[in-house]
């Protein structure tokens, strides 16, 4: 890791999925709470991001970090990891909106005994609408509902991607796990095994917005269906994973009962959970057989995606 500055105290790691697209809308609530915080804003970007030059002239005080050929998301947060240098390093998505506290909220809660803490992710629509389609919902419902507020406030045994940070002293004790590729469920898994506390707070808020079209949602629910499965068992006995293979096919009812649980229990978004239920089935479906042939083979799938 880059050696630690005094006069950063937040080092914030964004990855871009959506290209160009989403880039400005998260930066745009992020770099009012820049100077406040004393954040560094660090956004890795690999040769599929062809106008790095003039998002470097458009965000001056962003560290656009230009890389060598079309990587994995795991090595886009591994590279921006790399290169921080506060002392709490936060991550999240392009296609997220920090609130208007997020990085006051985070600096906040490292100041307690926590090695990562994270918050909710709550929906989010497209500019100028309070509308949103079945897909894009199912989406949400599918990765965030959990995550929707009102989070259980507390130790947690899982954080997301899109909305965790991280003290800089666990981080360096496993750097060897991460310094390819930063998959936050290793990391936390490992900072469990090792008797850290990962804290779920409700006042660290992301809000979550992507359209997709169905091709690509399908394309992308089998590549991180088989990414995860692979981080479950990359290291385990053949005999086992077959096992994960075979429980594999009990993934999406589960995963439906999962999305119905959080919204009656939350009591939000139910009528779009009930809308969205055959797209959330569909979705669940693809990614449960990811798992299944990350299980068989034991290995990810290499594809970058983005959209």
């Amino acid at each position: 890791m880059k050696e630690q500055s005094s006069d950063v105290l937040l080092s914030v790691v964004i990855v871009i999925l959506g290209g160009r697209f989403y880039l400005p809308r998260c930066l745009g609530y992020l770099l009012p709470q820049q100077g406040s915080s004393r954040a560094e804003i660090i956004v890795p970007c690999d040769e599929s991001i062809t106008d790095v030059d003039s998002l470097k002239l458009e965000f001056p005080s962003v560290q656009f970090l230009s890389l060598q050929g079309k990587l994995t998301y795991g090595q886009l947060r591994s590279a921006g990891f790399r290169q921080a240098s506060g002392p709490v390093i936060a991550l999240t998505e392009d296609h997220c909106m920090p609130a208007p506290d997020w990085c006051s909220r985070i600096l906040e809660q490292h100041e307690k005994q926590n090695a990562a803490a994270g918050g909710a992710v709550d929906k989010g629509f497209p500019m100028g609408s309070l509308a949103d389609s079945i897909l894009n919902w199912a989406i949400y419902l599918s990765d965030f509902s959990r995550y929707a507020n009102p989070v259980r406030e507390g130790a947690s045994g899982y954080l997301t991607d899109c909305n965790v940070s991280y003290k800089r002293e666990p981080l360096q004790a496993i750097y060897e796990l991460w310094k390819e590729e930063f998959h936050e469920t290793r990391v936390n898994w490992d900072l469990l095994r090792r008797g850290e506390t990962l804290y779920l707070s409700r006042a660290i808020v992301v809000h979550q917005q992507r359209n997709l079209n169905w091709l690509f949602a399908i394309h992308e629910r089998f590549s991180f269906g088989r990414l995860f499965g692979w981080t479950r068992v990359s290291a385990v006995s053949f005999p086992r994973r077959i096992a994960y293979a075979a429980a594999s096919f009990l993934l999406p009812p589960l995963f439906l009962l999962r999305v119905l649980n959080n919204v009656i229990r939350k009591k939000r978004y139910m009528g779009r959970a009930i809308l969205a239920l055959p797209a959330i089935l569909i979705l669940g479906s693809v990614w449960a057989f990811g798992e299944f042939v990350a299980y068989l083979t034991a290995r990810p799938e290499g594809q970058r995606l983005s959209k």
